[in-house]
């Protein structure tokens, strides 16, 4: 039976399938994540619609398809210095690239995947950084359109920014760290994220106390629900009205 990928929009309730690529269509490969993006995005004058009506393009980690031409790019590959075991954050864009967060044993790493050369490559840990492991870390869209990087170890919550110095030379910097003991409502102990909407800069973060939306801009909370048991992450969807 040949592996299908079931594409939705949950606004319009609109939905596609998508035969998955003869590379990832065997017993040896996984597919662990996967986005969906607009590939009429680049046009300013484009009204986003449904499947039905808009050109758009799914990346399989490695893999992109763009469905008005009906078929699968090459295939990419990049070497992993540890055992990956899961790659469960949906894809974050940043400009002209889609990120994930392989987790695995022995080391963590981000993996760029540019819509535009169809290259993949694995970008290092913040050197530095504080271990996460205890905590939860997400990729994130910086107030200037660069890669970023949230973690929380702990009750605090860095901002970490991938700036590109001279010769072009990109390396890690600690923008903020934010005290999140102090931020309203949120309450003392381990917080971890849910999710992230990278059109808002919002994130949804777990607390023992509940479930909150966090505006990183003004580092502003609101709580949506209260919650007993913990919960692993939730996919965001933006709604745009006019």
């Amino acid at each position: 039976m040949k592996k299908e990928i079931v594409l939705w929009d949950p606004l319009p309730g609109d939905h596609i399938v998508v035969a998955v690529p003869p590379e990832l269509d065997n017993e040896e490969r996984t597919i662990w994540n996967g986005a969906v993006l607009c590939a009429a995005a680049g046009d300013p004058s484009h009204v986003h619609g449904g499947f039905s009506c808009c050109p758009f393009k799914v990346a399989l980690v490695g893999v992109t398809s763009n469905h008005t031409q009906s078929n699968w790019s090459e295939f990419v590959s990049a070497a992993v210095p540890f055992k990956v075991y899961c790659v469960t954050d949906p894809g974050t864009l940043v400009g002209n690239a889609v990120y994930w967060m392989p987790r695995g044993l022995g080391g963590y790493g981000i993996l760029e995947f540019n819509l535009e050369t169809h290259s993949l490559d694995l970008i290092e840990w913040p050197p530095g950084a504080t271990d996460s492991r205890g905590g939860s870390c997400h990729i994130l869209l910086t107030e200037d359109g660069s890669l970023g990087l949230a973690i929380l170890p702990c009750d605090s919550l860095q901002i970490w920014e991938r700036k590109v110095r001279s010769e072009c030379v990109a390396q890690w910097v600690l923008q903020k760290t934010y005290n999140l003991c102090k931020v309203h409502g949120m309450g003392p102990g381990p917080v971890s994220i849910l999710g992230y909407a990278e059109d808002t800069n919002v994130m949804l973060l777990w607390s023992v106390f509940g479930v909150y939306m966090l505006q990183i801009d003004f580092l502003q909370s609101k709580k949506l629900w209260k919650l007993i048991s913990y919960t692993d992450i939730i996919h965001t969807q933006v709604s745009m009205v006019q």
